[in-house]
Order: C-alpha cells, then sequence, then structure tokens
C-alpha cells in the first residue's frame, strides 16, 4: 500500500469515526431525556419502545467505532514522525470517545433502575387486583347484567396487563444485557488505548535509543578525529626531529672532515 492510499484510507476512517460519535452524543442526549419520563405521567409504550430502540442503535454505533478503530490502527505508516501523528490522532479519538461511552452507561444504569423501579411498582398494583378479584367470594348470580359483563371484561383486561408485564420484563432484560455488552465494548477500547500506549512508548524508545546512537557515533567521530589530529602531530613532529638530527649530523661531518684538511 503506497503512502497516499494509506493516507486516504485514515481520513475516511478517521471522519467514519467522527461520525459515529457524533451520532453518539446525539443518541445520548435524547436518551437522557426518555430517562427522565421513565416511570412519571409521560412514561409510555412508545416512549419505552423509542428508549430500547436508541440503546441498541448506539450499542451498534459502539461496536462500529471500535471496528473502525481497530482498522485505523492497522494502517501501515512508513516514517516514524507519520506514525507518531497516527498514534496520537488515535489516542486523541479514543479519549473523547471514551468519555461518551461512560456518559452512554451512566445513562443506561439510572434508566434500568427507574425503569425496573416502574416495572415492581406496576406488578404490585396487577398482583394486588388479582388477588382482590380472585378472592371477593361475590356470587356472579347477584349480579346484573352490566355487573356480569364488568365480571368478564376484567380478567381480560387483567390478562392483557399480564401480558405487558411480560413484555416489560423482556425489555428489562434486554436493557440489562445491552449494559453487559457496552462494559465489554469499553473493555475492547481500554485494551485498544493500552496499546497504542506501549506502541507510542516503543517509538519513544526507538527515537532515545537512535538519538543515543546518533550522540554515541557523534562521540566516537569526534575522538577519531582527535587520535588523527594527534597522530599527524605526532608524525610531523617526528619528521621534524629526524631533520633537525640530520642537519646535525651534517653539520658534525662538515666539521670533522673540514679539521682534518
Amino acid at each position: 500500500m503506497n503512502h497516499l492510499a494509506s493516507a486516504s484510507d485514515f481520513q475516511r476512517l478517521n471522519n467514519a469515526v467522527l461520525s459515529n460519535l457524533n451520532k453518539i452524543t446525539n443518541n445520548t442526549n435524547d436518551l437522557d431525556v426518555l430517562v427522565q419520563k421513565l416511570g412519571t405521567q409521560e412514561d409510555s409504550e412508545p416512549l419505552r419502545d423509542r428508549y430500547l430502540r436508541l440503546q441498541n442503535d448506539t450499542k451498534t454505533l459502539i461496536q462500529s467505532t471500535n471496528h473502525t478503530l481497530e482498522e485505523i490502527r492497522k494502517i501501515p505508516i512508513k516514517t516514524e514522525a507519520d506514525e507518531r501523528q497516527k498514534q496520537s490522532l488515535i489516542q486523541n479519538l479514543t479519549k473523547t470517545y471514551t468519555a461518551k461511552i461512560t456518559h452512554f452507561q451512566d445513562i443506561q444504569r439510572v434508566g434500568a433502575r427507574k425503569e425496573k423501579e416502574s416495572l415492581e411498582r406496576a406488578r404490585s398494583v396487577s398482583y394486588r387486583r388479582q388477588s382482590v378479584n380472585n378472592g371477593s367470594g361475590f356470587d356472579n348470580h347477584a349480579y346484573t347484567d352490566n355487573q356480569y359483563q364488568e365480571q368478564v371484561v376484567i380478567p381480560m383486561e387483567q390478562d392483557v396487563d399480564m401480558q405487558a408485564l411480560r413484555e416489560r420484563g423482556d425489555q428489562l432484560q434486554q436493557l440489562e444485557r445491552n449494559i453487559v455488552e457496552v462494559n465489554e465494548l469499553f473493555k475492547d477500547v481500554h485494551n485498544l488505548v493500552h496499546e497504542q500506549g506501549e506502541i507510542i512508548d516503543n517509538i519513544e524508545n526507538n527515537i532515545v535509543a537512535a538519538d543515543n546512537h546518533v550522540v554515541t557515533a557523534t562521540g566516537q567521530l569526534k575522538q577519531a578525529v582527535t587520535y588523527q589530529s594527534a597522530a599527524r602531530r605526532k608524525k610531523i613532529i617526528l619528521i621534524l626531529i629526524a631533520i633537525i638530527i640530520l642537519v646535525i649530523i651534517g653539520l658534525v661531518l662538515g666539521l670533522y672532515f673540514g679539521l682534518k684538511k
């Protein structure tokens, strides 16, 4: 893969992560509003359906973002400078990302707690109503036609209520599963950040080692130059000494033969 292709892939994947982060933020804000309405007069089946759907959508976005971050991490970079820049960008992305996941998890937990409390209250009311109906001890024959119709309708409504309670129980279980799954996804992000930290540490260690190597090589070069200069000076001195000796010998020989004549 050439450098231009790597840069293009990185930009494309980076934009995908930023887009997902924006969607996660919007979903989380919407979920926060819905959570405030759970267990209140504004609570309703459509509201809980939307709440669950937004949770599932956000979980899918987190899964997609994790995958994209992993793809970014694997993009080959040729130079250490570009690699350091890539790792720095990934760190900044994951820092923002983990903050958004943490906020989403907080809302998840509050929502699950409020839904559980609301469901328990609804079950309590339903069970009390069922106990009253089953333990009334009234004779059906003593009722008028209208009263008999009411006696028939109430159990049917009770059956519907129980079905709705079961559905809400299933939804609560789904919310709790989502909390567990998102927590696992958060661990994956943590591992990715940890790996990125090790990569950056390795790069920094390599740079320090390279710097040390350069310093050592420079020192060795200076030392070699010093040795070479000293050797050159020593050689020159020896040559000068030899010349002086030869001159002295020449003078001595000249004087000697001059006196003999």
